[in-house]
């Protein structure tokens, strides 16, 4: 019975919360800073308004179960401890996230447009690998607030970062392999 009920508070909390999004006319404030192509970019399919609902349904759902089973005599409250001081985290790792790719995606601009107009060649490529960049160290920041800060030591940084490094030098030496006989050839017949 407290499920059922409980499915049915969340289910009309969430379909209130999806009509007052609407009225507020979220969906084009979210629509000029670009949220819906973030939120594509995540491979998240529905409007900002549709997730904030599906989120509200969610909690509800799950404070529905901790309370049938804490009715029925399951203990919970240690595990509730734990979701509710983790929550707090997952906030911070998503605005992380978030503020990161934003950064990104304005950083990535920059380094075009002023690449553009100093007339470098490659200028695109430069402001994605700038953009690809900060979201992987924005993405390592989440999951290190995460509490996954395991993924990478600090060895096993210094081996990625030296692994990458010899693959740009490689790169970019057997990519100008003429030019620097050439510059060579050049310097030595003098």
């Amino acid at each position: 019975m407290i499920l059922v009920v409980g499915s049915l508070i969340a289910l009309a909390a969430a379909g209130l919360a999806g009509l007052i999004l609407k009225a507020i006319q979220l969906e084009k404030g979210a629509k000029k800073i670009k949220i819906p192509e973030i939120l594509k970019k995540g491979g998240i399919s529905l409007s900002l308004s549709d997730l904030i609902s599906e989120i509200i349904f969610f909690v509800l759902i799950v404070a529905t179960l901790v309370a049938a089973l804490e009715y029925y005599g399951v203990a919970t409250a240690a595990f509730t401890g734990e979701i509710l001081t983790y929550i707090p985290h997952v906030i911070a790792a998503v605005f992380i996230l978030v503020l990161g790719i934003l950064l990104a995606i304005l950083i990535s601009g920059i380094i075009t447009l002023v690449g553009g107009n100093v007339r470098i060649a490659q200028s695109a490529p430069l402001g994605n690998i700038a953009k690809y960049a900060i979201i992987v160290v924005s993405g390592l920041i989440a999951l290190r607030e995460l509490g996954a800060e395991i993924i990478l030591t600090d060895k096993s940084k210094d081996i990625i970062f030296a692994g990458l490094v010899l693959a740009l030098a490689l790169g970019f030496g057997l990519g100008l392999k003429e030019k620097a006989n050439k510059f060579l050839d050049n310097v030595f017949k003098k």
